[in-house]
C-alpha cells in the first residue's frame, strides 16, 4: 500500500537553496547512497515518487502531504529545487532506502552487458505499472532496458527449452502459490500462471514476459477446472518431452499444464508448429489416451 504523506512536513524555503553537500565518492562509485539519502534528508523524509541518478546527477521526486510533488537534485556537491517532471496520478511510492544504491556502478555494468549503449546512463525507480514500483537501467539516446530487482539483481529475459530457463520461469510465476488452475508458457506470452487467489471468485495471474518482471493481476471467474499442487511440476521433464517433440532444436512450442482433460493428475501439453503432443507429469507420452486435440 502507498504510504500516507504526514500532514506536518514542513518543507525548506527556496532562499534555502543552494546546499552545499559533498561526497567522496562519485555517484556511480559509491556516492549515490549519501547523496539519494541527504535529498530525502531535505524532503523531509516523504513518500517518494522516483530517483534518477546518472553518473553526474542525482534527483528525488517526493509526495507533499496536500498530493503536490516537489523535486531537489544534486549535482556538483550542490543540491537544488528544481521543477518536477512527473505528475501524481495515485502512483506508488517508496523509501529509497529500501534499495541498494551503493550498487550503482555494478548495476550500470550489467546493463551495459545487456545492450544499455547509450552515451548517458540513468537509474530509476519509479512506478512501472499499477501498483509496482521497479528499478531500471536506460540510457539516452534510449537503446535498451534492464530490470532490476530490490535486491539489485537483473532480470534476465528467460528462453523456453532449457531446464534452467524453465525452472526458473515456472518458479517465478508460481511465487507462493500452492494451488494452480492452469501454468505455461510460449515465446509470445512469456512464462504464465492461474492461481486460487485469498479472496473466492478471484483467479490471480501472474506473468513473466522476456526480461520484465512477474506481474499481477487479479479477475472475478471462477474456473470450471480443478486445482493442483505446483509440486507436481516436473521441469526437467518438461524439456525432455519439448527436445523431443520440436522439429527442429530451434522450434518453439507453446506449453500447457492443467486439470482438464479430467485425469487424477495434471496433463501437460505441447503445440510445436500445430503439432500437438501430450504427456504426464513425468513426461511420459499420453496422447494416444488423451488425444489429438
Amino acid at each position: 500500500p502507498t504510504p500516507s504523506p504526514s500532514p506536518t512536513v514542513s518543507l525548506l524555503p527556496d532562499s534555502e537553496f543552494p546546499i552545499t553537500f559533498l561526497v567522496a565518492r562519485s555517484l556511480i562509485d559509491g556516492g549515490a547512497a549519501p547523496v539519494i539519502a541527504e535529498l530525502h534528508n531535505v524532503a523531509q523524509g516523504l513518500p517518494v515518487l522516483k530517483v534518477d541518478i546518472t553518473k553526474d546527477e542525482a534527483r528525488l521526486t517526493a509526495l507533499t502531504p496536500d498530493n503536490q510533488v516537489v523535486s531537489y537534485a544534486w549535482r556538483d556537491g550542490s543540491i537544488t529545487k528544481v521543477d518536477s517532471d512527473i505528475q501524481y496520478l495515485a502512483q506508488a511510492t517508496f523509501d529509497p532506502a529500501d534499495y541498494p544504491l551503493d550498487n550503482v556502478a555494478r548495476m550500470f555494468d550489467v546493463a551495459d552487458l545487456r545492450g544499455v549503449r547509450g552515451t548517458t546512463q540513468s537509474l530509476q525507480i519509479v512506478e512501472y505499472r499499477a501498483g509496482e514500483v521497479l528499478m531500471t537501467v536506460t540510457s539516452r539516446p534510449e537503446t535498451s532496458t534492464v530490470f532490476f530487482r530490490k535486491d539489485g539483481t537483473a532480470v534476465t529475459t528467460l528462453g523456453y527449452t532449457s531446464v534452467a530457463d524453465i525452472t526458473a520461469g515456472l518458479e517465478e510465476v508460481v511465487g507462493d502459490g500452492t494451488a494452480l488452475y492452469g501454468i505455461g508458457f510460449n515465446p509470445t506470452r512469456g512464462y504464465w500462471a492461474d492461481l486460487t487467489d485469498d479472496e473466492p471468485g478471484v483467479v490471480l495471474s501472474r506473468s513473466r514476459v522476456g526480461g520484465v518482471p512477474v506481474f499481477e493481476t487479479r479477475r472475478s471467474e471462477t474456473p470450471a477446472v480443478a486445482t493442483f499442487s505446483p509440486d507436481l511440476l516436473q521441469p526437467a521433464a518438461i524439456a525432455q518431452a519439448i527436445a523431443r517433440y520440436q522439429a527442429t532444436p530451434d522450434q518453439s512450442c507453446d506449453v500447457t499444464v492443467d486439470m482438464s482433460h479430467g485425469r487424477f493428475a495434471p496433463v501437460a501439453r505441447y503445440d510445436c508448429a500445430g503439432t500437438v503432443r501430450f504427456t504426464d507429469m513425468a513426461g511420459r507420452d499420453m496422447t494416444d489416451l488423451v488425444g489429438s486435440g
